[in-house]
């Protein structure tokens, strides 16, 4: 590797001061959860990868907070990594590659409607979102999902105790695109599931475990099509259809932006 960085033109140039060829190597190193240290080759090289590795952002603990003497508490390593991503996220000037952002998954932290609005402001192209089990914020950011994500496709929001008839409403009104929504432990009713029937056309799979102010004569009204998962249903793991992403797949990958952490997350 370091012969083929090493130029023999007179003009410095080789085929990995290429960006149109480089970007195609860096995807393949993405997908090999490589692509972090590349970053540091050069300049050219962290300029090609960083949009590239800021795609995916992924913050999430398995299991709820732990418990300390001043209540929850989420794991040192992750709450540094959280708050440098808020720095540059809330930042003034923000870097170019933060609005390349399709897919974010916030699980089981703590965070606020700053950074949640910061997010949706800047990444008009996330088409995965996910913030099951986490609090702090309210429901002032969840609304304002439908004004600033329309192509929304995938929707996660399990155990959000703030969320409300309201927003699945105003969701539903407004990014139809979607095919996956879960709500499952939330405290919403009829008016959410009505609207959904009548404006999300797309949807493959609808997760509704636990939500006990649902009637089954409103179930009844939306596609068969659409899987559901129902208070009353024996299984609590979700599954999408062939044309959609379920969240084991989601997990499978587990990347990490470059301003938030020093080190690539492997699977073995």
């Amino acid at each position: 590797m370091a012969q083929l960085l090493q130029s023999n033109d007179p003009k410095g140039l080789n085929i990995f001061n290429l960006p149109e060829l480089l970007e195609q190597i860096l995807y393949f190193l993405e997908i090999d959860r490589s692509l972090y240290p590349a970053l540091f080759v050069n300049h050219l090289w962290y300029h090609c990868g960083a949009p590239i590795l800021w795609r995916r952002i992924k913050f999430s603990t398995k299991k709820d907070y732990q418990r300390g003497r001043r209540g929850r508490k989420m794991p040192r390593a992750l709450t540094q990594r959280l708050i440098n991503f808020k720095k540059v996220m809330c930042g003034k000037i923000k870097p170019t590659y933060c609005s390349k952002i399709v897919y974010l998954r916030l699980e089981g932290l703590k965070i606020s409607d700053t950074l949640i609005n910061a997010i949706l402001h800047s990444c008009p192209d996330i088409h995965t979102f996910i913030l099951n089990r986490s609090d702090g914020f309210s429901n002032i950011p969840i609304i304002e999902i439908a004004k600033f994500s329309p192509k929304l496709q995938y929707l996660s929001l399990n155990s959000c105790l703030c969320l409300t008839d309201r927003c699945i409403i105003e969701i539903a009104r407004s990014c139809s695109k979607l095919r996956h929504l879960e709500f499952r432990y939330c405290l919403i009713g009829d008016k959410a599931v009505e609207e959904i029937v009548h404006n999300c056309t797309n949807l493959k799979y609808l997760g509704l475990v636990g939500c006990k102010r649902i009637s089954e004569e409103v179930i009844e009204k939306l596609n068969p099509k659409i899987k559901i998962e129902y208070p009353d249903t024996d299984s609590d793991t979700s599954d999408l259809s062939s044309s959609s992403t379920s969240s084991s797949e989601l997990d499978d990958k587990n990347v990490y932006c470059s301003c938030c952490t020093s080190k690539v997350k492997r699977k073995n």
